[in-house]
């Protein structure tokens, strides 16, 4: 049985790594260092925008890289204070080449839009995922991610708590909460593919 979970995340800007990671290694389980390079393959049909991203990810032990195809319908979502927080609906699966995807999306008629790169310290605290990520050019942010199974508003608001605060126990206020996606900060800088 296929099971599917929605994410709901926040990030955040980090201002000192050092502090940041002693804070979580106070609290959190530290579980690896990982390289991940994103390509954003999309295709606008009829007005739409579909979108893909094939991810390699590498932790660099053992010079193997993992190769991850997903799919992803993202919403940003923003609370009564004003925070902004993501709640994504996503499917990912392991591929074992990389390039027959590439060429299929190709001949498809899709483009990579976008590339990233992320070179990430993950932790984890409870039910919650952390990354402390470096995103060249783009600087360095906390990432806090929950799983759930359900979408409902109850179940959304209990976990927009617990990621409000993680971020405190991390030493960083709301106003570093970023709202914008990073290929929207990747085009900001004109870096899109």
């Amino acid at each position: 049985m296929i099971h599917f979970m929605y994410e709901i995340e926040l990030k955040a800007h980090v201002d000192d790594w050092k502090a940041t990671e002693e804070r979580l290694m106070s609290f959190a389980r530290f579980v690896g260092r990982v390289q991940k390079d994103d390509a954003y393959w999309v295709i606008f049909k009829d007005g739409k925008k579909t979108q893909a991203r094939i991810r390699r990810e590498s932790d660099g032990t053992d010079g193997e890289t993992k190769t991850f195809l997903t799919y992803k319908k993202k919403e940003s979502r923003v609370d009564g204070g004003g925070t902004v927080y993501e709640v994504n609906d996503e499917k990912e699966c392991t591929v074992s080449d990389a390039a027959v995807l590439e060429s299929l999306f190709s001949d498809i008629g899709m483009k990579v839009d976008i590339r990233k790169q992320k070179k990430i310290t993950g932790f984890q605290a409870g039910e919650a995922h952390i990354e402390l990520c470096s995103v060249p050019p783009l600087g360095d942010f906390i990432e806090i991610e929950i799983l759930s199974e359900k979408n409902d508003e109850l179940t959304i608001a209990e976990k927009r708590v617990a990621l409000i605060e993680i971020l405190g126990r991390c030493g960083i206020p709301k106003d570093k909460i970023e709202s914008r996606y990073y290929s929207e900060m990747l085009r900001e800088r004109g870096l899109e593919s």
